[in-house]
């Protein structure tokens, strides 16, 4: 079970039950054992009433102490004791099992009972746990001497033994079943927990369509209805935004297009160098300013959906050479050499052609303006694990940073060199990439280079 909410909800269950059987069983056995001692030494009591009230006669007579040895022997014990008839002074006057003490006067037991009031002891003799029980003998309101009666406390413990076996027996089986119900109940609070937290993960990874399937009206609930809500909310805002970016980037073009056309025909015509500089610097940033309303054009119909893809089967062998040998001549006039590494029988595989060569061209150029001269910028393509293809764009530039390697692929992030483009060629690569079901992989060390891994199913549903 792995760490997390739901160990520690078993365990506290767990904890509670276990905290609970141990103290329950506890008192249990405590009063167990107080019954046992004390019906054992009611009994004792009980016979040596029994003993003293059978003589009475006796010992209102004074015949106690001369015939203590006959009455003894003649009395028939309910129960196996070893019994000691005492006089007032302590001196044993009989006893059912012969020993070679005489004075039992330093007892606990027997200075109680010597006083008119039943005494009782527990203790040790010969390794063996016993019990004793003096019970004075009396004639009216004068005390004649004392009875004790000693028995072995061994069967009682194996008795209390056995029970609290069984007892102990069944708080295992307490413990067993309570953790199992606790795993089970812990499961009904974890489970939408893991749910919830599936959902905003997510919709923290742009899925803002995802919603929580609320089950119960509880506290959980309420957090499945709030995501569910602010989802909402920012799917709302997300379409706004992309609407907005959409329109406005359609409304830039026209009069970036004049710009450029007019700044064009003045170029043509000025002879002023200074004009000239002055036109080219209008056009170039035309240019730029195209290429990024275009980009986010790309971007905000890939993010709403709103931009359908056109799957074919296509050879994409044939797709990573063309491309090579578009971008050969520029990287001639950089001075980097391209290597390809091509299967030669690369399966064809289902995917938008003119989208794949975007994101082709679009990593090709990321490495070569970041390649420095005599740098080398290797394209392999191979066949991945399962039904895949993997193409490798691996160059032996400048490499990305550690801190940027995360959040490379995010919109507007981008480069701190002046090659740096608008950021959003990696975001709309991303897109375009997981419209076919595919994953994009950046791997870098700053210095040593960057290998784009491109990883695209041959066929899906």
């Amino acid at each position: 079970m792995k760490k997390g909410i739901k160990r520690r909800l078993v365990w506290s269950y767990l904890i509670l039950i276990i905290f609970t059987v141990v103290l329950f069983e506890t008192i249990i056995l405590s009063a167990l054992m107080v019954y046992y001692k004390g019906g054992v030494q009611q009994t004792l009591r009980d016979q040596g009433a029994m003993f003293s009230s059978f003589y009475e006669q006796e010992l209102l007579e004074g015949r106690y102490e001369e015939e203590a040895e006959q009455l003894l022997s003649q009395y028939n014990f309910l129960v196996n004791v070893h019994v000691q008839l005492i006089d007032q002074e302590g001196n044993i006057l009989a006893e059912t099992h012969k020993s070679h003490i005489k004075n039992i006067s330093d007892k606990e037991d027997v200075r109680v009972g010597l006083t008119g009031t039943s005494g009782n002891w527990t203790g040790q003799a010969n390794g063996e746990k016993i019990m004793s029980v003096t019970y004075p003998l009396m004639a009216g309101d004068s005390n004649k001497g004392a009875i004790r009666l000693t028995t072995s406390l061994a069967p009682l413990n194996s008795i209390f033994t056995q029970n609290a076996l069984i007892l102990l027996a069944i708080g295992g089986i307490v413990i067993v079943l309570a953790a199992i119900i606790s795993f089970f109940l812990a499961g009904t609070i974890t489970k939408p927990v893991n749910h919830i937290i599936t959902a905003a993960e997510q919709m923290a990874a742009g899925k803002f369509s995802t919603r929580v399937v609320k089950k119960q009206d509880d506290e959980l609930g309420r957090l499945a209805d709030t995501l569910n809500y602010m989802a909402e909310q920012v799917e709302k805002h997300e379409q706004l935004k992309n609407e907005f970016i959409a329109s406005v980037s359609h409304d830039l073009r026209t009069p970036l297009t004049s710009v450029k056309g007019w700044a064009i025909t003045l170029q043509s015509m000025a002879n002023d160098d200074f004009f000239k500089e002055g036109l080219e610097i209008i056009t170039n940033e035309s240019d730029r300013l195209t290429s990024l309303v275009s980009d986010l054009l790309d971007l905000s119909s890939l993010s709403s959906g709103k931009l359908s893809f056109i799957f074919e089967e296509i050879d994409l062998n044939y797709t990573v050479k063309k491309v090579v040998s578009q971008l050969q001549p520029r990287a001639e006039r950089q001075g980097v050499q391209l290597v390809t590494n091509i299967h030669p029988n690369m399966k064809e595989i289902k995917a938008d052609k003119n989208r794949l060569i975007q994101v082709l061209i679009n990593l090709m150029d990321n490495a070569l303006k970041f390649t420095p001269k005599d740098g080398t910028i290797s394209i392999s393509v191979n066949e991945g694990s399962g039904k895949s293809v993997v193409v490798n764009i691996e160059d032996t530039g400048i490499g990305i940073p550690t801190d940027k390697l995360e959040s490379i692929k995010e919109k507007f992030v981008k480069g701190k060199t002046q090659d740096s483009g608008t950021g959003l060629g990696l975001a709309i690569c991303e897109e375009i990439i997981k419209g076919h079901h595919g994953t994009l992989h950046i791997d870098s060390r700053e210095g040593e280079g960057t290998t784009v891994k491109v990883v695209l199913p041959v066929t899906f549903v």
